[in-house]
């Protein structure tokens, strides 16, 4: 205690009369157990053991035995107070800092030169962006959860300290070494989010230390290599390089670095860095701003740092008033030259103790009393938490800006009406910002790389005069604005994005002037180039910022904003679902996959427009010979219904070709003078026509003459050995009439069921025929029906006067940039992309790739109103949120609001079922083909391959589960019986997190 009061005596000394901020860490310290602590381990301290408490040497993370052995030695012979580890990984520097503590008499101050995190250092931890692109940034509280993250991954790091934020505010384009690292060139806006930087690490209990003092912000050398110099006046270093900084203090945070620049203004020594300036480390940061913090010094091996031979930087460093020295050249030789400044009354020995006794404060202050070694199992995963993943795509969305959009020309719209290209200067076409344009919609990619030739850039500009939008990625100014790119932009519609230094810009000015739109991404990380690509198709709105100006172009704090228009891809946390609970998804998939429900499925959810989770498992097939891909293409079945005819039918219906009341027998007059002449458009939708469930056409194209007895048989027999389906057995040795069925496409057999199976077109008369002799049964009561789809078909091509495949193309898939989605894929998609569903062995005798699998959809060509579609999960989820926007997409209205709440909102009194959708069953939940947990308002289908969609508008949700579950066999029933698609509903239910 005795030290102590001569701590704080020396203390009040030096700062009386003076305004101090007193750093928060300290005031809320329990200063009675504090202090006991502190003055109980002084009182064991030599003096080299006091000494060394101020030393915090530069180490190696690596566990080889002479890096070991160095360690070692800076332990016991220097008595280290603390450690800044190089460069390494995340779990040798953990057990590297285990040893090292455990080897200390003291523990040790670990500290981390994390300017963005743990990631500036340590691989396989989470890249957060840099300062630069955190400034575009408008939300402060979105900074201080980063920091907050940031000091959470410190503590299960073992980390006391991080070196940031950098509050230099950079003015000079010209910097070599600030640059990215600075928030900016707005004092105000650099104050603002190094504070909440700052405030959110030090939530966690680490210190923050905020550098370069007294500002390195304007300087065109770099203090790694020589001495800068900032020679600017006392009001200009007032009002810019310090203001952050006076900020920072009067905000009560623990630690400042003394930057090694030459600031005259502050100090006239000739060369003299401000880290070894008392003047500017005691006078100024200390005294003058009432800083009460820990000191620490930059790097005392920098160049910048360098003195005359005879004077030792870390007693000059001390002499200035820092408290810490960092990394020191020579670590041995500078401990005994403070030593021998002690010694000779060079430095006072009570100003050495009381650093030290200030450094033990700290050292409790950061739980160091208590200390605990670092928990090495399961610290990836602690370290790259899901909540983690979310935040450092929030920041990277937040930040993304638009600098230019001319006519509102982004997000992007009206495609599928026009040719778009992207072009890569500077990198491949399979970069993240490619691909997820791709997601989009079809998009060309063309690249050009510093090796390409004059050749090949002519070439690839020659192509681009083909289309009429070009989005142009910029990687890197060392692929230089070329004349053709200036040209190109003056004749189409091109839209470029800067994956670099906003100061970059300036090199492609001139195409900049004459572009569509200009997007500043800052970093060419994975995710910068991902939510690029979102802005400019509206995944995500606009938001940032220029936190720099861009000379001749763009003032600091340019931003323009845009509406989000289309899906976006965050992780769970961005819109309130648990990611953890959420991972119960995989379990139960994971079930159904082992008790070979399914050979493999994709599953997506979307919510507020955000798609949060979308996987793929298992495979294509039960050889498990191709694994399924999120670029998989299902056979949709009955959600056919929902996904393609009902927007056909909407798109008439809006087009006033009928009403809901109206007769079908009014536009299909085939059924005038039958038993289906009353039956009403909205009885077909609501399933209550009376219709038959479905008809097996496919029994008119077969020879009855080719064999004896039934085809179906409720056991399997000599005569019967294929099954068919759960209860029933078939046989597969009759033969087709040849007059409605070849083997090969020719005149009058142009529609085709299968590979080398074609009907007559004739048939087609006889689907009609056969709907019209089919039993009417309870009209005007449930009864499912595939054939109440097929005659809306009918119905709708005849008013519209187009095929309905051409219809849903035109009008809404190719609008929505739903790429996959469509009726006989084969030849349009690769065929190892399309998953197999039935191995056929009675109607088609083949397994069924790439065709329908449903025999009525079949006999039809493949394109029907009760079955025919295919698609990937992310496409189906285009239709779906089209229809949660209540008929907009892209900025585009493809069905009318009214339309389009009047499909989707409406429900029969007498069932559970829509206008077409299938809804829950309030009333018998076992019933339900959705979930307990989903709310009366949802609706959607399901699909007798196992799919299904559910569109949620209470909570803005989107669920597609996709599967083959018919694969190899329609006998396997698995995935009913363990209601997989509806556990999984209720588990997305279950992520939602009430607040």
């Amino acid at each position: 205690m005795r030290r102590l009061i001569i701590l704080l005596s020396f203390c009040g000394c030096v700062f009386s009369g003076l305004t101090q901020t007193v750093p928060e860490l300290y005031r809320k310290a329990d200063k009675e157990k504090m202090n006991h602590w502190v003055d109980s381990v002084f009182d064991t301290l030599t003096l080299d053991e006091r000494i060394g408490q101020l030393f915090m040497p530069v180490a190696n993370p690596t566990t080889d035995n002479r890096n070991i052995q160095l360690l070692m030695r800076y332990v016991n012979e220097a008595k280290i107070g603390g450690i800044l580890f190089h460069k390494g990984d995340a779990v040798t520097q953990a057990e590297v800092t285990n040893r090292v503590q455990k080897a200390s008499k003291i523990p040790m101050l670990v500290s981390l030169d994390g300017e963005w995190g743990l990631s500036m250092r340590l691989d396989g931890t989470t890249r957060f962006p840099k300062n630069m692109m955190l400034g575009a940034i408008e939300d402060i509280n979105l900074i201080e959860a980063y920091g907050e993250e940031v000091g959470r991954q410190c503590n299960e790091m073992g980390i006391h300290i991080n070196f940031a934020p950098d509050v230099d505010v950079n003015s000079n384009m010209a910097n070599p070494v600030i640059g990215i690292r600075s928030f900016g060139e707005d004092p105000d806006a650099v104050a603002e989010k190094g504070i909440a930087y700052a405030r959110g690490i030090e939530k966690k209990g680490v210190l923050s230390v905020a550098k370069h003092f007294p500002g390195h912000g304007d300087t065109s050398d770099d203090s790694h290599h020589t001495l800068p110099a900032v020679r600017h006046s006392m009001e200009r270093l007032d009002s810019v390089e310090l203001l952050p900084f006076k900020r920072y203090i009067y905000e009560g945070f623990a630690g400042v670095m003394t930057g090694h620049l030459y600031v005259p203004t502050l100090d006239k020594t000739p060369n003299l860095p401000s880290s070894l300036s008392k003047p500017i480390v005691t006078g100024l940061l200390q005294q003058k701003l009432g800083f009460q913090g820990l000191c620490f010094t930059d790097a005392l091996a920098m160049k910048g740092a360098s003195t005359k031979s005879s004077e030792n930087p870390s007693v000059k460093a001390l002499l200035a008033g820092n408290d810490i020295l960092l990394a020191p050249a020579s670590l041995f030789t500078d401990v005994d030259a403070v030593r021998k400044a002690v010694q000779e009354g060079v430095l006072d020995r009570s100003e050495i103790e009381a650093k030290c006794l200030k450094v033990l404060q700290y050292k409790y202050i950061t739980g160091l009393h208590n200390y605990q070694p670092v928990e090495l199992k399961g610290l990836s995963e602690r370290l790259n938490t899901p909540h983690a993943a979310w935040l450092v795509a929030k920041l990277n969305a937040e930040a993304i800006t638009l600098m230019k959009n001319d006519d509102d020309y982004l997000p992007l719209k009206g495609i599928g009406k026009k040719k778009i290209a992207a072009l890569s200067l500077g990198d491949g076409v399979e970069t993240p910002y490619m691909q997820m344009l791709g997601r989009y919609d079809k998009i060309d990619r063309f690249q050009l790389l510093l090796t390409s030739t004059e050749a090949q850039v002519r070439e690839v500009y020659r192509q681009l005069e083909n289309y009429d939008v070009i989005l142009c990625a910029v990687h890197t100014i060392r692929v230089a604005e070329s004349e053709q790119l200036r040209q190109l932009a003056t004749r189409k519609e091109v839209v470029l994005t800067f994956f670099t230094l906003p100061y970059s810009c300036r090199q492609y000015r001139q195409s900049i002037d004459r572009s569509k739109a200009a997007v500043m991404a800052y970093e060419a990380t994975p995710l910068a180039q991902e939510y690029a690509a979102q802005l400019i198709m509206g995944g995500i709105a606009a938001k940032g910022k220029l936190p720099v100006s861009i000379p001749g172009l763009y003032f600091a704090g340019t931003g323009l904003f845009t509406e989000k228009s289309r899906l976006g891809y965050q992780e769970p946390e961005e819109v309130g679902l648990d990611p953890v609970r959420l991972d119960v998804i995989e379990s139960i998939v994971q079930e159904g996959l082992d008790e070979e429900a399914y050979p493999g499925c994709q599953v997506l959810v979307a919510k507020e427009g955000m798609v949060v989770y979308h996987k793929a498992f298992g495979y294509q097939d039960e050889k498990k010979t191709e694994p399924v891909t999120l670029e998989s293409v299902y056979d949709l079945a009955s959600v056919s219904k929902a996904a393609g005819t009902l927007l056909a039918a909407m798109k008439a219906y809006d087009e006033k070709k009928f009403t809901l009341n109206q007769k079908v027998s009014t536009y299909l007059p085939e059924l005038q003078g039958t038993d289906k002449k009353d039956i009403t458009i909205r009885e077909l939708l609501y399933h209550q026509s009376g219709l038959v469930s479905t008809i097996n056409f496919y029994l008119k194209a077969i020879d009855q003459d080719s064999y004896s007895g039934s085809l179906y048989s409720g056991s399997r027999r000599a005569t019967h050995p294929v099954r068919f389906d759960a209860k029933t057995f078939v046989r597969n040795d009759f033969t087709y009439l040849p007059d409605l069925v070849s083997t090969t496409p020719k005149e009058g057999f142009a529609t085709q069921v299968a590979k080398d199976f074609y009907v007559a077109e004739a048939f087609q008369d006889s689907i009609m025929t056969s709907i019209i002799d089919s039993r009417l049964v309870a009209k005007g009561r449930y009864r499912y029906s595939c054939i109440n789809f097929i005659l809306l078909k009918m119905l709708v091509e005849r008013e519209m006067g187009q095929s309905m495949d051409e219809l849903l193309q035109n009008d809404f898939f190719s609008r929505l940039g739903a790429q996959t989605m469509m009726y006989n894929p084969v030849g349009k998609i690769e065929m190892q992309r399309i998953v197999p569903t039935e191995d056929d062995q009675f109607v088609r005798r083949q397994l069924l790739r790439g065709y329908v699998h449903d025999e009525a959809a079949a006999f039809q060509g493949g394109v029907s109103g009760n079955a025919g579609l295919f698609s990937t999960a992310h496409d189906l989820a285009k239709v779906c949120q089209l229809y949660l926007n209540q008929g907009v997409y892209g900025r585009d209205t493809l069905i009318t609001q009214e339309t389009a709440r009047l499909f989707t909102q409406s429900k029969s009194p007498s069932s559970r079922r829509g206008l077409g959708f299938d809804k829950p069953d309030r009333g018998n939940v076992r019933n339900s083909p959705c979930g307990a947990l989903a709310p009366a308002s949802v609706f959607g289908h399901t699909g007798y391959t196992g799919t299904c969609f559910w569109v949620d508008p209470d909570n803005q949700l989107v669920y597609i589960f996709l599967t083959n579950r018919l694969h190899p066999s329609r006998a396997n029933t698995k995935l009913f019986s363990l209601e997989t698609r509806m556990r999984i509903q209720d588990a997305i239910y279950k992520a939602i997190e009430r607040k």
